[in-house]
Formats: structure tokens, C-alpha cells, sequence
């Protein structure tokens, strides 16, 4: 799962401050991806917004008198006609714009709503490098500011730009380390999950090791939970499952009853079952994990995960429905970080009910689209999936670890506890 939100302990005052030319340069470099995103009108406003607000940031107070000539925000008001289709957008770009006229006297805090309005504008448009670009904006503005690096270093992730989030999430850890010990260890999960999808799993492993240690030293019980979700599918991956198992119950307990993350987990048992074949331990946990998900990118992992095991279950009529449903949400742009992982789960799923053709096309998509982000995981499944569909045959479940009767006396009692959870968190988001 890849949905992991930051809840930062309380921050000093910010700082705003310049930054290095060479990081300006950086950022700027994510003009051109606005201009694509937007390659009408609307993207020349966007672009010379993100400019002229990086020239602002990396220019020390002292010297912003000289950043614009005379009657500079005339023009930029001019364009902004642009916009006037977007309400959301058009007040935030003409701060922005405003600012050109008197950058000296510019207020930082109104600069950096702005740009993070323009952010959150793009998420809503379907625009994830126009959101990551004004979310690193603001970031380099607030340069003590550790959540904020972290807002980036997730983006940047879910974008597979692995050396930008890399670097977003270290930056994260050291401005954190020693005042802000929540966002500290989040930053090493968050590395954790980039090395997880690189498959780089010691790695991964490492630096979730390090997140544990912090979490359990400054008592984060929500922190510490999810470590202990993500070293479950660490350990289960490399067929551990006492291991693994110790983890999930780790989490389970660290979570609480009313915890968000417990459909997750839920999910992630259910995923790891169906992968041993047991699909009516699996079937009802995923179902029950599908609707309460509140992140649209998890739910559509979760619905493909349905479209797995009732076709491994032999239920035709849920198969087809939830396919469906997977497929119409796949085309959504603002899905594009999870289209190939659920393209290979509905691959698995026309396998299993005999789809040939339909598992070729869907194996062959998550295939190219993995190999083009940097997935190695994903890549590496997709090409083990298409050698089977051309053999005509459904991919072997694993088999590394035999479920003897003690894993499976831990895997139902696990699966009872989930599924007690699940029901009382439907019950209370009913009343909700």
C-alpha cells in the first residue's frame, strides 16, 4: 500500500528563507512538465507563476527590490484571463502575480498559500507534475519545515522520480531529526516504500529498522504500527511467516480498534492469502477492506485485488462487475502511480477465469508501464505473468511456504480479529 499520511507533531514558526541557484534550477526544470499538462493557455500563467516565485525564493530579501522591472505584474494580470474558468486557480495565481509588482514587500506566508492552493488545484484537475512542482515550491519556501519535504518526497515517489524523492525524503529526515521525531520517522518509512517498489528489499528493510527504533523510543504507537504493517509485507514477501505474522499482529495491536489503517492491513493479509491460493480466507477480508479505504489509489488497488480472488474463487458475475469498475477508474490520469501494480492484479484475475487475451493486453500494459517508472518489482512480476499467459496456463501459486497447522491456526485467528475490526469501523462510518 502506498498511501502513508503524515501527521507532523507541532512546528515552529516558519522560516522562510532563499535557496541555492541550483536548486531553483531543479525546480524550474519542472516548467516544461506544467506546459505539457496544460499545453494550452492555461499552462503559460502556471509556468510564470512557478518562476517567478522560485526567482523570489532564491533571491536573498535584501535583493528582491531588483527581481522585476517597472509594471511587470501588468502583464502577468493580463494573462491570467486564462484562468478565470477556474475560480480555485485564479485568485492564488494573481497573489502571485501581485507580488511582481513590490517583491520586497512581499508576504511570505500569502506567497506560500498560494502556491500550495495551486497544488492542491492541480490535484484535484488530474495534474500530478503540476502538483508536484508548486508542492516543491513551497517546500524549498519553508526550509525548516519537515512535513513539507515530506509532502514532496511523496509525490515525488508516487511519480517514480526516485532521486528527487529520495532526496526530499532524507532532506525530511535531517530537518526533522531531533525536534520533530513523527515526521523523522516517517521519513525513513516513506524511503522504506521507495525501495520497496525499486525492489531493493534489505534496503527497505534498514531504513524501516530505523523508523521502528525511533517510533518505539518516542512512543508513536500509530507510527510504530505502520512499520510493523510494511515489514509484514517486507517478511511475507521473503516467505518468513512467523515473522510476518508477528508483525501483523504487531500492527494490529499497535493500531487500535478505530485506527484508518486497519482496512489496509486487512487488505495486505488478504493479498498475501490469495497469493498462497487460499482464496475464501482471502475473498472476505479484501471485500471488507474495498469500501472503507478512504484514498482513491489504495481503493482501486483493493478493487483489483477483487477482481483477483473471485476469479481465483470462481465467481464470474463479481469478477466481471469489479472489473469493470477497475478498469473505467484506471483511465483517470490522476491514477497514473498505480496503473501498473493494478493492471497485473487484473491480469492475474483474466487468468484465472480464462481471459487470455484479456490477461495478454493487461499483463503487456503493466509490463511496459513498470519498466517506464522504474518498478523493478512490478516489472519483474509482469514478465514471470506474460510467460505464462502465453503458455495458455494459470501462473503457479507460490508454494515456498507450506502452511503447516500452526501458521494456520495464526492465520485465522488474525483473520477473525481483522474481520471483528473491519465490521465495527463499517458500523461506526455508517454513523459517521
Amino acid at each position: 500500500m502506498k498511501a502513508l499520511t503524515a501527521r507532523p507533531g507541532a512546528q515552529r514558526r516558519p522560516a522562510y528563507s532563499s535557496v541555492t541557484p541550483a536548486v531553483h534550477a531543479e525546480v524550474m526544470a519542472e516548467g516544461a512538465d506544467v506546459l505539457l499538462e496544460h499545453p494550452g493557455s492555461l499552462g503559460v500563467p502556471l509556468c510564470f507563476a512557478l518562476r517567478d516565485f522560485m526567482l523570489w525564493v532564491c533571491t536573498p530579501a535584501g535583493e528582491r527590490a531588483a527581481l522585476f522591472g517597472p509594471g511587470a505584474g501588468d502583464p502577468r494580470r493580463a494573462g491570467l484571463a486564462a484562468a478565470r474558468g477556474e475560480p480555485e486557480l485564479w485568485a492564488p495565481l494573481l497573489t502571485l502575480a501581485q507580488m511582481t509588482d513590490a517583491p520586497e514587500r512581499a508576504d511570505a506566508v500569502r506567497l506560500v498559500h498560494a502556491v500550495r492552493s495551486v497544488a492542491r488545484w492541480a490535484e484535484r484537475a488530474g495534474a500530478p507534475a503540476t502538483r508536484l512542482a508548486f508542492t516543491q515550491a513551497a517546500a524549498l519556501a519553508l526550509p525548516d519545515q519537515p512535513s513539507a519535504a515530506l509532502e514532496a518526497a511523496r509525490q515525488a515517489r508516487d511519480l517514480a522520480r526516485h532521486a528527487q524523492a529520495e532526496t526530499w525524503f532524507r532532506r525530511a529526515i535531517r530537518l526533522a531529526r531531533g525536534r520533530d521525531w513523527e515526521s523523522y520517522a516517517w521519513g525513513f518509512i516513506g524511503l522504506g516504500v521507495l525501495y520497496m517498489r525499486a525492489g531493493n528489499l534489505p534496503a527497505a528493510r534498514a531504513v524501516m529498522a530505523r523508523a521502528l527504533r525511533a517510533a518505539r523510543k518516542r512512543r508513536l504507537r500509530g507510527v510504530a504500527g505502520s512499520v510493523h504493517h510494511h515489514l509484514f509485507n517486507l517478511t511475507s514477501d521473503a516467505g518468513r511467516m512467523e515473522e510476518a505474522y508477528q508483525h501483523a499482529r504487531s500492527a494490529l495491536q499497535a493500531y487500535g480498534p478505530a485506527h484508518p489503517r486497519l482496512s489496509a492491513l486487512a487488505h495486505d493479509l488478504g493479498c498475501y492469502w490469495a497469493d498462497q491460493g487460499y482464496f475464501s480466507r482471502a475473498e472476505p477480508m479484501i471485500e471488507g477492506a474495498v469500501q472503507l479505504l478512504p484514498d482513491t489509489s489504495e481503493r482501486l488497488i483493493a478493487l483489483a485485488n477483487v477482481v483477483r480472488v473471485s476469479a481465483g474463487a470462481g465467481n464470474r458475475t463479481r469478477y466481471e462487475s469489479a472489473r469493470s469498475q477497475v478498469m473505467a477508474a484506471a483511465a483517470d490520469p490522476a491514477m497514473s502511480g498505480s496503473v501498473a501494480e493494478v493492471l497485473l492484479l487484473v491480469a492475474h484475475g483474466d487468468s484465472s477465469a480464462g481471459e487470455w487475451e484479456r490477461a495478454e493486453s493487461a499483463a503487456t500494459r503493466a509490463h511496459q508501464l513498470s519498466r517506464e517508472r522504474g518498478e523493478a518489482r512490478i516489472q519483474m512480476r509482469a514478465e514471470a505473468q506474460l510467460e505464462a499467459i502465453r503458455a495458455a496456463r494459470v501462473l503457479a501459486i507460490r508454494t515456498s511456504v507450506p502452511e503447516t497447522e500452526a501458521l494456520a491456526v495464526q492465520a485465522e485467528a488474525l483473520a477473525i480479529q481483522l474481520r471483528e475490526s473491519l465490521g465495527r469501523a463499517a458500523v461506526a462510518a455508517r454513523a459517521a
